[in-house]
């Protein structure tokens, strides 16, 4: 009974001793990677701020000159909605001209497509064919 109850204190010690290596293992691994979390969080924080301040220094900036504008905060906000009005105009008709292309474009090419039509049946050219059509 002796033997075995030393043999289980041995066993024990030496789990014991393995546990503590283990956890000693785990603590240094547990620091260094909270280190280097750290340094990220620091890292991501400056970064942060430095954009805080550079929206800030533009929202001043805004600030500023909504109030140097002669009609104030409204009167600048009125004449960028003009000029934003007056950039989508200019698009619009952009898009109104590309359009009126497009269709011009149908349209010829459909002309030709009734051109080649006719000449396939009746083996004439437009200028040739004298007919009516239908």
């Amino acid at each position: 009974m002796d033997d075995l109850l030393k043999n289980l204190s041995e066993s024990a010690k030496t789990a014991l001793e393995k546990a503590g290596v283990k956890f000693e293992e785990l603590k240094h691994l547990s620091a260094e990677k909270f280190a280097e979390l750290s340094e990220k969080a620091e890292k991501l924080a400056a970064e942060g701020k430095v954009e805080a301040a550079e929206t800030a220094a533009e929202l001043k900036a805004m600030r500023e000159k909504m109030s140097a504008h002669e009609g104030g905060a409204l009167g600048f906000l009125s004449d960028k909605a003009k000029e934003l009005l007056g950039d989508a105009k200019e698009e619009a008709a952009d898009v109104a001209e590309k359009g009126k292309d497009f269709w011009e474009k149908a349209k010829d090419f459909a002309a030709d497509k009734a051109d080649d039509a006719r000449q396939f049946m009746t083996g004439k050219d437009k200028e040739d064919d004298e007919s009516k059509p239908a």
